[in-house]
């Protein structure tokens, strides 16, 4: 499980007072099953029950929510053939976390199903998911200063400004001039990410710089000495001249 965006998922075996307030939420018309405590043989998942544990982590897809956890407690049937049915969660954390529960455990590969007198039989199982937060991981922006191989631009600045003034609509505006600077970030793939318009001279210029420069042709990435390349901050001005 991927260990950047998931919060960690750790199973615990339900305790006797969950089991017991799991069996007061079944459907009487499903109450031909027996409890763990009555088992001769109790069902088993194939492997034992951390592979079970590895099954949930592995799919279980947590909402990425930073500083989310909590408990989440799930009820189910292991039919005589192992299947799971009547998942019911009794208690969630939101953001379609018991959902989820449900989807992964409809998912879930048949069980080794418990025995009473030698004979499989429909089993209560109950258990609690552990959802623990932990920081979301946020990917580094360097500096131009700080990379090995500046970003640049295809054929160069001068490109640059020739491809953005192509597409640059000047507003309508007699007497209009100055100079605007923008600062964005060249993500590792080339492409524009997070904008800021550090210095405006009105008029919508600023966000019409913004929009031409997301038009605008992929950059070649800042890169560490490695070659790795990386994300960067970089910056430039844009200097308006109104024609009118």
């Amino acid at each position: 499980m991927p260990k950047k965006l998931l919060p960690v998922l750790s199973l615990l075996i339900a305790l006797i007072s969950f089991e017991i307030k799991a069996q007061k939420e079944i459907n009487s018309a499903t109450n031909d099953y027996k409890n763990m405590s009555e088992l001769d043989e109790t069902p088993v998942f194939p492997g034992g029950i951390q592979k079970f544990y590895d099954f949930i982590g592995a799919n279980y897809q947590t909402p990425k929510i930073q500083g989310l956890a909590g408990k989440i407690y799930v009820t189910f049937i292991i039919e005589k053939d192992g299947s799971l049915v009547d998942i019911r969660v009794l208690r969630d954390i939101g953001y379609g976390t018991g959902r989820e529960a449900i989807r992964v455990l409809q998912n879930c590969p048949k069980w080794i199903p418990g025995k009473y007198k030698g004979e499989p039989v429909r089993v209560l199982y109950s258990f609690p998911i552990n959802i623990e937060a932990t920081e979301k991981i946020e990917e580094k922006i360097y500096s131009v200063a700080e990379v090995f191989e500046k970003p640049t631009y295809p054929g160069g600045l001068q490109n640059f400004y020739k491809d953005l003034s192509k597409q640059f609509k000047t507003p309508e505006k007699v007497g209009l001039k100055g100079k605007l600077v923008i600062a964005f970030v060249i993500e590792k793939d080339g492409s524009i990410g997070q904008t800021t318009i550090l210095k405006d001279i009105g008029y919508g210029t600023g966000e019409e710089a913004i929009r031409c420069l997301k038009l605008n042709k992929k950059w070649i990435p800042g890169k560490l000495k490695d070659g790795t390349a990386v994300s960067t901050a970089y910056s430039l001005p844009v200097t308006i001249q109104s024609e009118n």
